[in-house]
């Protein structure tokens, strides 16, 4: 609940109360993926959130060249962007990752990862080949929660379609 109130009008420290608590679930119930998913959410929802803002506050300062969503940041700031978020989305990648070893087929989880990973890649403008290994491995993940979600909706269509069968 804490989570879709922080989201309208954004509060991040909202964002970070309703951490709080999935981290308490978390300890009474460390076998459940759904609070390892939504800290995962959460901690990107705050990266993506600032990195808008960053793209924007650089965008009213340039009048010649404007920074598009999946430009690499220029280095002030991605500097001020892995100050304030790179533990962030590095806590992000890790709960998405234990949600989805809880529960392999979590495609919601790796949805979520996959946006986490391009996160990280904004974190990594200087080095080229880790923003590439991130983007790969976003691009990996995207793959990978399209099969689940296939997987997993053929399994729901193959479990509530019991009694007669046409051919």
């Amino acid at each position: 609940m804490l989570f879709q109130m922080a989201g309208t009008p954004f509060d991040p420290d909202l964002f970070q109360e309703s951490k709080s608590y999935y981290q308490k679930h978390i300890y009474l119930h460390p076998d459940d993926p759904e609070p390892y998913y939504w800290i995962g959410v959460i901690d990107w929802t705050l990266a993506f959130r600032a990195n808008g803002l960053l793209r924007a506050k650089n965008n009213l300062s340039v009048r010649v060249k404007q920074l598009s969503d999946d430009a690499p940041l220029p280095p002030d700031l991605r500097d001020e962007y892995v100050r304030g978020f790179g533990v962030t989305i590095d806590e992000g990648i890790e709960s998405l990752k234990h949600a989805i070893s809880i529960k392999p087929d979590y495609d919601d989880a790796m949805a979520y990862l996959q946006l986490t990973y391009r996160s990280k890649a904004n974190l990594e403008c200087g080095d080229e080949a880790a923003r590439k290994s991130d983007l790969a491995q976003a691009d990996e993940w995207i793959q990978k929660a399209m099969g689940a979600r296939k997987a997993n909706e053929l399994a729901k269509e193959k479990k509530n379609s019991g009694g007669v069968t046409m051919q």
